[in-house]
């Protein structure tokens, strides 16, 4: 079965008036372990923006699961998952976004450790600051303290410490049977590094689950057709139950990342 896409209103470049070339886009990305649902948050961030007349480039590098580029049209995507091509790959969407100055969602996979090296020999935080385009680290944190690894890196040395960080504390990794508070609370929130980042400015949002996420992804569904519970390709209904499950996911996303709506593209 062909899987439908949310289309982007337009795949070429846009000509700029002067007030736009003047802003500072985003290059928001997305970063943590494998599995702690960052393509699900891109998902909503895309949607989001795309709802609000926002078109942000998408790039989907994840070289095991391009979830992004099932999902959408226009989705710009590597040649091939070799480190080589990778790596040009993201020098060109960098360059295109200085150009075009357009928010850019840049997807990799889990632990990716390219972007982690070209934010090192590139001195990118502060080149990509100076040239008037605000970084978004967008850190996915199970309740796991291995989650925290991956956070300890990119800010030691500040190698990513965007002003604009996002800790975003996935409650739909938390067992069953716990309470999101007492996960993180004994595990997370207890970590130096979580500590410390927020101290120097990171903001911490806490994400809902969602029960039907993957029931959603697989019908390749938008959040806000099974919200309304439309179904593509004449599959049976989501069905009223998860419809309004899903409904409620969206408001509480809504109001859990209003503290950092500014820096959302």
């Amino acid at each position: 079965m062909t899987r439908p896409k949310r289309a982007f209103p337009d795949d070429t470049p846009p000509i700029l008036a002067p007030d736009l070339a003047k802003r500072r886009p985003k290059l928001v990305l997305p970063m943590g372990r494998g599995s702690r649902g960052k393509t699900m948050l891109c998902r909503w961030m895309i949607e989001r923006a795309l709802d609000a007349g926002r078109v942000p480039v998408v790039a989907d590098g994840d070289r095991t699961n391009q979830s992004l580029a099932r999902s959408f049209s226009g989705v710009l995507s590597p040649p091939s998952a070799d480190d080589a091509d990778v790596r040009a790959w993201i020098a060109g969407l960098v360059e295109a976004l200085l150009t075009e100055r357009r928010d850019t969602v840049l997807d990799l996979g889990g632990g990716d450790l390219v972007l982690k090296g070209l934010a090192r020999e590139m001195d990118l935080l502060p080149w990509l600051t100076e040239l008037g385009v605000d970084l978004v680290a967008v850190h996915l944190i199970g309740p796991a303290s291995d989650d925290m690894a991956f956070l300890q890196s990119v800010e030691e040395g500040s190698l990513l410490a965007a002003p604009a960080t996002i800790l975003v504390l996935n409650e739909g990794m938390v067992p069953p049977g716990r309470s999101p508070h007492a996960a993180f609370s004994a595990t997370v929130q207890a970590h130096p590094i979580l500590t410390a980042t927020v101290i120097r400015g990171a903001r911490v949002v806490s994400m809902p689950r969602l029960e039907p996420a993957s029931e959603v992804e697989e019908r390749g569904m938008t959040f806000v057709a099974a919200s309304e519970n439309q179904v593509p390709g004449g599959q049976p209904p989501l069905g009223p139950w998860r419809a309004q499950q899903v409904a409620i996911w969206r408001r509480r996303m809504a109001e859990a990342f209003a503290s950092v709506e500014e820096w959302l593209p």
